[in-house]
């Protein structure tokens, strides 16, 4: 797919040629030469900046005023070299530590947030979240706000948003090398991991829900070098059957520091004694903070995994 058609529109704007090839040139430079594997390929981006975000870049040359409501978004704007470009955030926002000065905007989740908060900061700039902040899209294009919304739902739609969002805030050189790092951390886990073995990640354990096909979960614990045992479910957070868990058998359990389910308490489960990791010690509670967000420490990501066996 075209990067271009991955644009989202607007029927106030001006023609194609006069709002979206400068950006979009601009954009194609960078990712060209941001790795000579060329992990975060053009054709792959699914992504969306609408014609108010690119006419705020033309004008203004970078927004100054902008509300990143997610984590994985404050991230990025941070790693990118934009954290002073921020003017409030959603209310986890809890990394890097710069992150805990900025105002809230609300919580990550849309219903605990109001365009009157948002447009009370003034923004020039909306960093969205596909799905969780889609209502606010007809009022920012309203008042002529510029936005973006975060697809992420693999590491490759990540790569591209860094690269994206670099652009679109004036710190291309900073995005480019971000990029690399993260390939980097990719492919060094990649010489040393090719493990293969079954992993189970715990989502939740009332009901039991896990990650499946279409999740960025998902993708890390595939890059990684594991098999996701459920990454075979079309569904990206399917609710699962215990009976399928342990008769799915995996050699690793990842349960989310956040749930607090402990080790002790997954071996206590009826059941689970015969599983491989439960027999092996192959239990792990992991930062979900940092596996889980689709931001700008997806490298990371993917070397927690990699050590883990």
């Amino acid at each position: 797919m075209k990067f271009s058609e991955t644009l989202r529109t607007n029927t106030k704007a001006q023609t194609f040629e006069k709002t979206f090839l400068p950006l979009i040139l601009i954009i194609m430079m960078v990712i060209t030469g941001c790795s000579k594997k060329g992990t975060a390929d053009l054709k792959n981006a699914k992504t969306s900046v609408n014609t108010a975000s690119v006419e705020t870049v033309l004008k203004n040359s970078e927004p100054q005023h902008i509300i990143a409501l997610s984590p994985a978004a404050t991230e990025i704007l941070f790693a990118v070299g934009a954290g002073k470009q921020i003017a409030a955030c959603s209310e986890y926002s809890d990394y890097p530590q710069e992150a805990l000065l900025l105002p809230r905007v609300g919580g990550f989740d849309g219903k605990t947030l109001s365009i009157e908060t948002i447009l009370s900061y003034k923004p020039d700039f909306v960093y969205l979240t596909a799905g969780m902040h889609d209502f606010l899209i007809p009022s920012l294009e309203e008042f002529g706000i510029g936005y973006y919304v975060s697809k992420g739902t693999s590491i490759q739609d990540v790569l591209i948003e860094i690269l994206t969002i670099a652009v679109i805030t004036g710190h291309e050189e900073q995005g480019n090398t971000l990029v690399k790092q993260i390939e980097s951390q990719i492919d060094e886990c990649k010489k040393t991991s090719e493990h293969k073995k079954n992993v189970y990640w715990e989502v939740w354990n009332s009901p039991y829900m896990s990650a499946g096909k279409n999740s960025f979960i998902n993708d890390i614990i595939t890059t990684a070098g594991y098999k996701n045992i459920f990454g075979n479910v079309t569904e990206a957070w399917p609710i699962v059957s215990e009976e399928t868990i342990i008769a799915k058998n995996p050699d690793i359990i990842l349960i989310p520091a956040t749930s607090g389910v402990t080790e002790e308490s997954v071996k206590s489960r009826i059941g689970w004694e015969n599983i491989n990791a439960v027999k092996n010690g192959k239990i792990f509670i992991v930062d979900d903070n940092l596996v889980t967000r689709p931001g700008a420490r997806i490298g990371e990501s993917v070397k927690l995994l990699c050590s883990l066996d």
